[in-house]
């Protein structure tokens, strides 16, 4: 949608939740069914042939190959000028030159000297390019390890002699060594043209052709290097083995490789490669049996496989993949076991080992099998949705997921891990992401009939979803109404048969329920639902004998599939009955006491039983519970953090109900209580998290600064908690730090992969940086462990949008929508944005309306609705709507949108006026562009005259120093500190103290200087914060959390003793002061870290202090110091007579600047240097710009540098102006105005 004027005032961008933990409910972890888990896709093994016979071939091969070119070629290793062809038509002196100087080089060659061969091949080619001199060059270059140059030169020899078989073997080696065999070949072919019967060119041009994977055309050049002449006869034979032991010429292999082993009876790779085709001939009999059914036949053919190559890895995986169809797991282990030693890379040979590894009850194991993997070969897709797999065979739904998204993300069109997913996500009655799957599904080449089977499971499991959902809320005829549906799209579906018979039971319908029940055990005879449900059934109607049968059947079925077994405890731990559930699987640990599964359900169910004790305030109960648990199982996720949560909640029990009382302070927006109560709480009880409320609380009170620090002290004290890591880093993203966010949200999701609110705010910093796919990855992710997180899903929602998926991302809002939990309205406003930005007008103010009545505190809806009447023309009713967003909330988009109404409005010249000062005095964030253009406006209203804000009417006193925070404006006085707010004719407090102030200093609190104390305020309310109490105080100095007072027994230039750091508290002083102290009178600075700079005859020493005794002094010959300061990695220290560039390290001189300098100062990243009325801009340690000012500009901060090259300085008459970079004054302030002289001004 477009503005009437071509422009479009407000952004209609999608909105994201900014922050996403209060009124959130506490996410409690379901365990989730794993009863059908779909399709799985098991990764087809690749068969591998020698790969280890063959890669000491390639290596002995390529050794040999210098000796077999050697002897062919020994008439051409000699380079002499006189074998060579003399050139025609060149000077003879230049051509006796030239060779001389290849003699030379050749002879440097012999000595091992190839820099000075080089040299001398340069000459010579400088004098005569001649074949011998480039080739002398590239043989240099190549000893010296330079062989991409050597190359160049090899060429350049190749143009004046393109069949030289010296020079082409040579660069062929070369290019192979380098791995590019392309090039390689090109050499060998040429050798092949030019010398025809010479057998080793065929041979190498084979091999060639061979590690190209061209085949056939290997075998043909093979063959013919087959010559008795040929030295290395033995070579070509065992070659073309390998050659058909790939082509499956088995009968050819065997007879080449009897051949190699007759002519060089000490060759073992004859042998080994014998043994190997015999046993790839034994794998394809295998493999063709297996596929056929005849898996007893197919096992023992692949046992007289591992017997004929009893070192390799292949046929032992073929093996183990046999035993495991022929379901004999244990012996499958035992051989997959072996070949993942001879062959751990094998990726194929891996995924068979970890399905053996879950067969025989060691999912973990298998799990961990699959990891390493994964590191070894971090790039495999199948590795990774193997791992999915065996997430979802352990019950871990969100590890699952996350495989298989990530695979995704690999690999979109990889049909097998999509179509996991999908099933994962159904199981998970994650619908809405079933749907997005078997939409992508659609689009993918995959069988047409895994296809359908998809698309019927999908409208069974939705029948199925929102029959569950009338079940949960007691409506059972409804419920019935909806699995009845389901079973018509498949009557054989279990899922819909247990269904039934499971809310047929509830009604007491039992024959109608056994029905349904008997059913499903037609279809599934060890269906564990099923069987459940009828225990459940003939438990209640008191048939002894059947339920006994019942039982029977499920011991059996335990008995030979535990995993069966783990199921039916599933059942127990999704109805949330510890009780039963660990009794049965105390009952299967004692037949399966070693099965992995078993001991980690048989330990979470005690987990869970330990956190509902904690709950219940019987932490020793709760402690017993969980010291069983880990005794079972170590490992299992979450345990270790409750065991220190519970020992901490028993230490601190009698703080509990404080702890209470401060959260709902907290959470009613109370923020400065909430301080108070969490302060209280964290000096009895050093929780981190408690740390985390008293920074936010800070924060939300404008303490920004403050709040920060105490959230970097708390990370790096408590560097393992995530809580305040994540805390840390989402305010970082509030300040403007996004790459230090993005790292530290980064390590924490590496380190801790269900870590969602990192993973969140990873995907909102990606969306800030433009790039929503990977915005949308990581929402992903943090849905998957949290899929009740809200701020997830609709900024998700806004990802997708920004792909361009509208329709996608209007699901997410929807869906949002029918969660009772924050972010109704932001779905709803979306929404709205959507149909605006779709130009459906109508609809989008409707909801826009409706949602400014339904959430009358909400100021987004007054926002847009401005924006309606505004391109409507109805400026009166937008000015309306846009003055009731900013009593909601004060944000710069608002006061900029307020501009763009009354610039459209006649009559409105003091209301614009004021909204442009708004803009310009209470948000300093506001860009330089805005700014800019904003200071244009209000120029033109004022006739181009510059316009002073009316001053606070104040006594007639001498201010030592004014500063700013926010719209306030500090006076800090002789006796007394006075703050008021811009454009207030009166005091928003006034500080009055005992004695005089020396100094004042701002670095968010105002720090004020008593000669025998420090105090601190709260620039907000004046309130005193801290007080040091220390004798002789003279002036404060630091910024960015160091600050420091500095000390003398008098006051003044060259009389400054010591320097004694405050600390972050007085407390902290007492207990660790930092202090240093001067060995003679100087001045201290501060520029980055604290300095010292005493001067005496002419020198001046600097020191860089430091409080562990290990400062740094350096003496340069320079008169007093007049400043020093920071910039880009220098320290500048300025004097009268110019600029020292200095290491901030070792205080060495880099570089100095010679000029009269009255002052220095560095503004806005660049160096201002006074000198006269001469304003010198410095770079690199040299004046780049000189402008001469009216008026020379007052030392002490008084040059602004604004946007397109402009300045504002105070000048030493007090008068203010701007000016260009020429100079030209723009504008002045006549200081007449005002009651008292100008000491400072903020822009």
């Amino acid at each position: 949608m477009h503005s009437s004027n071509g422009a479009v005032p407000w952004p209609l961008t999608l909105a994201v939740p900014w922050d996403s933990t209060k009124g959130l409910e506490k996410f409690q972890k379901k365990a989730e069914k794993n009863n059908n888990p779909g399709p799985e896709h098991r990764g087809k093994l690749i068969r591998t042939t020698r790969t280890n016979m063959k890669s000491k071939t390639i290596l002995l091969l390529f050794a040999s190959l210098f000796v077999l070119g050697l002897m062919h070629c020994t008439s051409a290793q000699r380079s002499d000028a006189i074998e060579r062809e003399t050139p025609a038509n060149v000077d003879p002196a230049k051509l006796a030159r030239s060779r001389e100087l290849i003699r030379q080089g050749n002879l440097a060659v012999v000595q091992k000297q190839y820099a000075r061969a080089l040299e001398l091949a340069n000459q010579s080619i400088d004098v005569l390019p001649l074949f011998e001199g480039y080739y002398l060059k590239g043989l240099a270059l190549s000893r010296a390890g330079q062989e991409e140059l050597a190359l160049e030169a090899f060429e350049e020899a190749e143009k004046i002699n393109p069949t030289d078989q010296q020079l082409l073997l040579t660069s062929g080696l070369l290019y192979d060594s380098l791995d590019q065999p392309e090039k390689a070949q090109e050499k060998y072919l040429k050798l092949t043209e030019a010398y025809p019967n010479d057998p080793v060119y065929w041979y190498r041009a084979g091999v060639g052709y061979k590690n190209l994977g061209k085949l056939d055309k290997a075998y043909e050049y093979l063959k013919k290097s087959l010559k008795d002449d040929f030295e290395h006869i033995d070579q070509a034979y065992l070659q073309l083995g390998d050659v058909c032991l790939e082509q499956k010429k088995y009968d050819e292999s065997e007879k080449y490789f009897a051949l190699a082993g007759k002519k060089n009876p000490k060759m073992e790779e004859a042998d080994t490669g014998r043994n190997a085709s015999q046993s790839a001939r034994l794998m394809d009999e295998g493999n063709a049996l297996l596929k056929s059914g005849k898996v007893a036949e197919a096992i023992a053919i692949f046992q007289k496989a591992v017997e004929t190559s009893p070192g390799s890895a292949a046929p032992r995986f073929l093996l183990g993949n046999a035993y495991l169809q022929n379901n004999e797991p244990a012996k499958a282990l035992r051989y997959t076991e072996e070949g993942i030693k001879l062959s751990p890379d094998s990726v194929s040979g891996r995924i068979i080992h970890a399905t053996a590894l879950r067969k025989n009850g060691k999912t973990l194991q298998a799990r961990k099998v699959l990891e390493e993997g994964l590191e070894r070969n971090p790039d495999q897709i199948e590795l990774v949705n193997q791992l999915g797999l065996a997430c979802r065979d352990a019950g871990d739904t969100k590890c699952a997921l996350v495989q298989f998204e990530k695979a995704l993300k690999m690999k979109p069109e990889h049909y097998p891990s999509r179509l996991n997913a999908f099933y994962t996500y159904i199981d998970a009655r994650r619908y809405d992401e079933a749907e997005r799957h078997l939409n992508a599904l659609e689009k993918l080449t995959m069988p047409e009939k895994e296809k359908e089977q998809a698309r019927t499971y999908f409208k069974l499991a939705r029948f199925l979803g929102t029959g569950d959902k009338y079940f949960e809320k007691s409506e059972f005829y409804r419920a019935v109404l909806e699995y009845q549906k389901a079973l018509k799209v498949d009557s054989k579906s279990t899922a819909a048969l247990n269904s039934l018979g499971r809310t047929e039971l509830i009604r007491r319908r039992f024959g109608v329920a056994e029905n349904y029940y008997k059913k499903a055990l037609q279809v599934d005879s060890e269906n564990v639902q099923a069987l459940e449900g009828l225990l459940r059934l003939y438990t209640q109607v008191g048939n002894a004998a059947a339920r006994r049968n019942i039982q029977i059947r499920l011991e059996k079925l335990s008995q030979t599939n535990p995993e069966a077994a783990v199921a039916f405890g599933r059942i127990y731990e999704d109805d949330q009955n510890w009780k039963e559930a660990q009794s049965h699987y105390e009952k299967l640990l004692k037949r399966y006491p070693d099965h992995e599964l078993v001991r980690r359900r048989l330990s979470y169910v005690v987990y869970r039983q330990a956190l509902d004790e904690n709950r219940r305030n019987n932490p020793d109960a709760a402690l017993r519970l969980i010291a069983r648990s880990e005794k079972l199982d170590p490992d299992l996720p979450g345990l270790a953090s409750a065991k220190d949560v519970i020992l901490d909640n028993k230490k601190h029990a009698r703080y509990l109900p404080e702890l209470e009382r401060a959260e709902d302070t907290y959470q009613s927006g109370r923020f400065a209580r909430a301080e108070t109560l969490y302060r209280n709480l964290h000096a009895k009880w050093p929780r981190p998290a408690f740390l985390v409320r008293i920074a936010d609380s800070l924060i939300q009170q404008g303490k920004e600064q403050e709040g920060f620090r105490l959230l970097e002290k708390a990370a790096s004290e408590n560097p393992s908690s995530t809580e305040v890591r994540e805390a840390m880093y989402a305010n970082f993203i509030r300040a403007g730090r996004e790459d230090e966010a993005k790292k530290g949200f980064q390590s924490i999701v590496d380190s801790r992969e269900d870590a969602y609110y990192s993973h969140y705010k990873l995907g909102i910093i990606h969306l800030m940086n433009d790039d929503p796919e990977e915005a949308f990855d990581s929402f992903q992710t943090s849905l998957i462990y949290r899929p009740d997180f809200i701020p997830a899903r609709l900024a998700r929602g806004v990802a997708l949008y920004e792909q361009g998926k509208q329709s996608e991302s209007e699901k997410d809002f929807r869906e949002a929508l029918k969660y009772d939990t924050f972010g109704k309205e932001l779905a709803r406003l979306n929404l709205a944005l959507i149909d605006l930005n779709s130009n459906q007008e109508d609809r989008a103010r409707k909801s826009l309306e409706e949602m400014a009545r339904m959430y009358p505190n909400f100021s987004d809806p007054h926002y847009h609705l401005s924006f309606l009447e505004f391109e409507s023309g109805n400026y009166r009713a937008a000015l309306n709507h846009i003055d009731r967003a900013i009593e909601l909330e004060t944000t710069v988009q608002y006061h900029k949108a307020r501009a763009r109404i009354l610039e459209k409005m006649p009559g409105q010249r003091v209301a614009l006026e004021k909204t442009y000062r708004t803009l310009l005095q209470d948000f300093p964030d506001l860009s330089d562009q805005d700014r800019e253009e904003v200071r244009q406006k209000l120029s033109r209203l004022s006739n181009g005259q510059a316009r002073a804000l009316s001053p606070m009417a104040l006594p007639a006193v001498e201010p030592i120093k004014v500063v700013r925070h926010r719209d306030m404006i500090i006076y800090i006085e002789k006796t007394r500190v006075v703050a008021a707010r811009l454009g207030s004719e009166s005091p928003a407090y006034i500080r009055n103290f005992d004695g005089q102030i020396l100094d004042g200093l701002q670095d968010y609190w105002i720090y004020v200087a008593l000669r025998n104390r420090v105090i601190s305020l709260d620039p907000v309310t004046g309130e005193v914060v801290d007080q040091w109490d220390m004798p002789n105080v003279c002036r404060l100095l630091g910024a960015d959390g160091n600050v420091a007072a500095i000390t003398g027994n008098s006051c003044g230039p060259g009389k400054e003793l010591e320097l004694k750091a405050l600390g972050s508290t007085s407390d902290e002083r007492i207990l660790a002061p930092r202090d240093f102290k001067a060995g003679s009178g100087g001045r201290f600075y501060y520029a980055g870290g604290f300095y010292h700079s005493a001067s005496s005859g002419g020198k001046t020493t600097i020191t860089r202090i430091s409080f562990d005794g290990s400062s740094v002094s350096e003496t340069h010959s320079i008169p007093g110091v007049l400043s020093i300061k920071s910039h880009d990695g220098d320290l500048l220290v300025s004097h009268s007579q110019g600029v020292l560039f200095l290491d901030p390290d070792d205080l060495e001189e880099s570089s100095r600047l010679s000029l009269k300098l009255d002052w220095l100062e560095v503004e806005n990243g660049a160096i201002y240097a006074m000198s006269g009325t001469n304003l010198h801009r410095l770079e690199s340690g040299e004046i780049v710009k000189t402008i001469k000012l009216p008026a020379a500009a007052r030392p002490g901060e008084s040059i602004h540098a604004l946007p397109k090259n402009k300045l504002m300085y105070i000048g030493v008459d007090g008068t203010l102006r701007l000016i260009d970079d020429s100079g030209k004054l723009l504008w002045q302030e006549n200081p007449g105005k005002f009651d008292s002289r100008l000491l400072s001004v903020y822009y």
